[in-house]
């Protein structure tokens, strides 16, 4: 019998250690919900306590990645522990601003007449600004690191190949650098939704004015959509540095499985609440 549970106990750490490793994403998304589900009240009592706090996150994460450039000091904030993994996070985007946008997402195709969906909701407006920090510092070292590289690439194929030993696959480069020419077009839009969200800006929009602006979210999914799946199918084909081996292809493809089912379900539970809402008013 203790033989038999300690075999259990191996499976399910093994099977959690898949989880978390090989599906970040999916794991990170699940926590995050909890998290802010718990923390709902709390976010809405106290807000700008929350948004001074992963603001600071987001700065000290952009200053280190100033530091890289600029050599401001020798200390390296991402060799802190604790606080250096948190920092990475907010660059990286899969362990937390990514998850928290598709909440942000999934609770308005979701019923609000579900005790969580209605914890959400209530700080849907708060998660909005929260996310944005991380978001935003993505954005800007992304644009710093791979914008101009995108552009080269472009510009002159030939050239880029033969300098860069990695770049082995031109199809799977066009692919990689066409998704990081089109977080630029995100990257406007999103500034655009963010700035928005904060109640000063709304207040002095006006709800319908707001509204309407507001509907240029279901772009922004789309094309983050987009985005995930052109960045995860490049790098499959043409690998990062130091990928290519078995575990860097098992994240790759699950990574574009992972963006395909969040992002096919969500179109799924979207179309559906649209349907109901329109029979009800029949």
């Amino acid at each position: 019998m203790i033989k038999l549970l300690l075999e259990l106990i191996d499976y399910i750490s093994q099977g959690l250690h898949f989880v978390f490793d090989y599906a970040e994403f999916l794991s990170c998304l699940a926590v995050w919900t909890l998290v802010f589900v718990l923390l709902s009240k709390s976010i809405k009592k106290h807000a700008k306590s929350y948004y001074w706090f992963f603001g600071t996150i987001a700065f000290l994460s952009l200053f280190q990645s100033l530091n890289w450039i600029f050599h401001f000091t020798e200390y390296n904030l991402f060799t802190t522990p604790v606080l250096g993994k948190v920092l990475v996070s907010n660059i990286h985007l899969v362990e937390f601003g990514f998850p928290l946008l598709v909440i942000i997402m999934y609770v308005g195709a979701l019923s609000p007449k579900q005790a969580w969906v209605k914890k959400l909701l209530s700080i849907r407006k708060e998660m909005s600004i929260i996310s944005g920090f991380p978001v935003l510092l993505h954005s800007l070292v992304r644009i710093t690191a791979n914008f101009t590289d995108a552009i080269r690439f472009f510009s002159d194929k030939a050239a880029y190949m033969e300098k860069n030993e990695w770049a082995i696959n031109e199809t799977g480069l066009s692919i990689t650098n066409s998704g990081y020419l089109l977080g630029i077009v995100m990257f406007v839009l999103f500034l655009i939704l963010w700035i928005t969200s904060f109640g000063s800006v709304h207040k002095k929009l006006g709800a319908r004015k707001w509204k309407q602006i507001q509907k240029w979210s279901y772009l922004l999914y789309g094309l983050l959509f987009l985005h995930s799946i052109l960045l995860h199918t490049g790098w499959l084909i043409n690998p990062l540095r130091g990928g290519g081996n078995n575990e860097y292809i098992i994240k790759e493809v699950i990574a574009i499985c992972s963006t395909i089912l969040v992002f096919g379900s969500y179109l799924f539970l979207r179309i559906r609440k649209a349907r109901k809402s329109r029979l009800s008013r029949q």
